[in-house]
């Protein structure tokens, strides 16, 4: 789960008689977040035929080229929106053209910054990451909604030139992902999908829903997405007669458990990183995990930041609607705030602007929806092969819990494999702590060792189909 706080891409209109020319190029500024700490952002602007073209980064957070909307260039003013993240920015341009001075807006806040010229455009090298051309075939697929009314899934499929050995679906993890599920400059399903197109297996990841689609949409309605593209893609000549599998990272090995659990089209899933606990159980053992690898809680306060975490986790569970749920943890946080000092509220997350972006969370369909959903409820209905691979300095995830479950509640007559590498974390990368902040500092996007077993196991399983169980530690 994430919480970041800028990142975006667009087109860009330019509606003012000033030259386009002039704004072509990077700019580069700091939103100053609080009097000590700031965070590092840049524009890059170029043209693509006749039309300008914008990416805005978030180097500190090795973040580029992400997508924003509605931008527009008017009066000497820039301006654009980020719809995923809550995010505006509106800045003047100065009279020698060296320099946006304007604010930016998130979720209430607002943070001064100004974007000027003269700094290098950050690059992060991401040597796993797919250039073209490639050696295989791709194509850029939408499909509508079930009642036709507007564009639901767009994404690419990447075909082999030789009949695949079999098709598998990418889900990806929560908030808002692109069909790469990039983060940190990495694009980890590109990576995957690019394995598994060379092994011979046709491949199809895709955006989350539409912005204003998604912040309606809970794991049913992704759950149901996937459904929609299986009777989409399956409608090919050229994929009916393949074992299909459904690849989920994080949350999305949960929608894909809940797809396998009563879809006979389905013939393997692939876990990463995968969810087995409730969400409660899950946050908590992040909040703790991250905090204590950070260093900078003593065990006291890791405590005490649990204890305040669970008692508004049991307000969420047992909520009868989001409006009830928003309404009480509101109270609770302005009671838990009121015995905390300044220095205490930032500590364990209760200031002001936190309680804003929490309410906003807590009241969001997923979110709420998400509190009720039980995995386990999913995994013990799974009567086909299964791999789940996790890393073992995942701190987002808890591999021995997840391990746990899946070996309790996975049925007898599945062919079933659980590894748990060493020393990688969340995204399955090699890591030191497995903390989020190593994320964007590690080169490699996913452990050579993670791609091997992913091939080899779905290559098994699109041969042999449902043997009898064996589990593979």
């Amino acid at each position: 789960m994430k919480n970041y706080l800028i990142i975006f891409t667009v087109a860009l209109l330019t509606t003012s008689q000033i030259s386009a020319q002039p704004l072509t190029g990077y700019w580069e500024g700091k939103i100053c977040i609080t009097k000590t700490d700031s965070l590092t952002v840049g524009l890059q602007i170029d043209y693509q035929g006749d039309t300008l073209y914008a990416e805005l980064d978030s180097p500190d957070q090795y973040f580029t080229g992400q997508p924003v909307s509605g931008l527009m260039f008017a009066d000497s003013t820039l301006s654009f929106r980020v719809p995923e993240f809550g995010l505006t920015y509106s800045g003047s341009l100065s009279t020698d053209g060296q320099r946006f001075t304007g604010t930016c807006t998130q979720y209430g806040r607002k943070f001064a910054c100004t974007l000027a010229r003269g700094a290098e455009r950050k690059q992060f090298l991401r040597p796993q990451t797919p250039i073209p051309p490639y050696p295989y075939r791709t194509e850029e697929i939408s499909f509508r909604d079930r009642n036709g009314k507007y564009s639901l899934i767009n994404g690419t499929l990447t075909l082999p030139d030789s009949t695949p050995k079999g098709l598998i679906i990418f889900i990806s993890g929560s908030g808002w992902q692109d069909r790469d599920e990039s983060l940190y400059a990495h694009k980890p399903f590109a990576v995957i999908a690019d394995t598994l197109t060379k092994a011979g297996f046709a491949t199809f990841r895709y955006d989350d829903f539409p912005t204003a689609i998604f912040r309606k949409s809970t794991t049913y309605d992704f759950a149901d997405g996937v459904r929609l593209i299986l009777d989409s893609l399956l409608q090919r000549s050229d994929l009916q007669y393949l074992k299909v599998g459904l690849l989920g990272h994080s949350e999305g090995s949960l929608v894909a458990s809940m797809v396998a659990a009563d879809d006979h089209r389905v013939d393997f899933t692939i876990h990463l990183d995968g969810v087995a606990q409730p969400i409660d159980e899950i946050l908590l053992y992040q909040s703790e995990a991250i905090a204590r690898a950070s260093g900078k809680l003593t065990e006291k306060e890791i405590a005490n930041s649990t204890a305040i975490n669970k008692r508004i986790y049991d307000v969420i569970k047992k909520s009868k609607s989001k409006e009830e749920c928003v309404e009480k943890i509101g109270k609770l946080w302005d009671e838990l705030a009121a015995k905390l000092t300044d220095e205490e509220k930032v500590k364990y997350n209760l200031t002001p602007q936190n309680k804003l972006i929490t309410l906003q969370t807590f009241g969001s369909p997923w979110y709420y929806e998400l509190f009720r959903i039980d995995p386990k409820k999913y995994l013990k209905k799974i009567k086909t092969p299964v791999l789940a691979i996790s890393g073992q300095k995942d701190l987002q995830v808890d591999a021995n819990a997840t391990e746990k479950i899946m070996d309790k509640y996975l049925t007898s007559n599945t062919l079933y494999f659980f590894y748990k590498m060493p020393d990688l974390n969340h995204l399955l990368q090699p890591c030191t702590t497995g903390s989020p902040d190593e994320y964007g500092q590690i080169e490699t996007t996913i452990a050579p060792e993670a791609l091997e077993s992913i091939v080899h196991i779905a290559e098994l399983f699109a041969t042999y189909g449902h043997p009898v169980l064996k589990v593979v530690k």
